[in-house]
């Protein structure tokens, strides 16, 4: 029998790796823990979420039923309105989706788009500043 561990670590360095090489990402900047005074836009990778461990029916395998999360920032100097945010938020899909992730000890089985939403940020009215939230379900067996 062998030991369980969480596939987080691997799963966000995938992610990570994919966005920052993929033509249609490769100019955002991303970050799991954001510096101080970091300039707009940015977007930030993380919130990793256990959803559940299941045996599959058709494998004989554990798999992991993950979700992570990507918050977009993007201020008014980005362009007005909703529209730049949208724009950052589509390329981020197309380039998870685009083809299986690669992530170290484990097979992906399944990537999707579970949750988005933009919205304005309350805290910081005046940079008009817009908070795009993208929540991806991923379904991980190890290798």
């Amino acid at each position: 029998m062998t030991t369980r561990k969480l596939g987080f670590s691997a799963l966000l360095v995938a992610v990570y790796e994919r966005l920052t090489t993929h033509a249609l990402t490769l100019t955002y900047a991303f970050y799991n823990h954001v510096p101080p005074n970091t300039a707009y836009p940015y977007h930030v990778i993380g919130k990793p979420m256990g959803v559940r461990s299941a045996r599959f029916e058709t494998r004989d395998t554990e798999a992991e039923d993950n979700a992570f999360q990507i918050d977009s920032w993007v201020d008014k100097t980005s362009g007005a309105g909703d529209k730049a945010c949208s724009d950052r938020m589509n390329a981020i899909i197309q380039a998870l989706t685009s083809s299986a992730l690669s992530i170290m000890g484990y097979n992906a089985i399944h990537l999707y788009l579970d949750y988005s939403e933009i919205m304005l940020d309350p805290d910081h009215p005046e940079l008009l500043l817009r908070h795009g939230l993208l929540r991806f379900r991923i379904d991980i067996s190890p290798t």
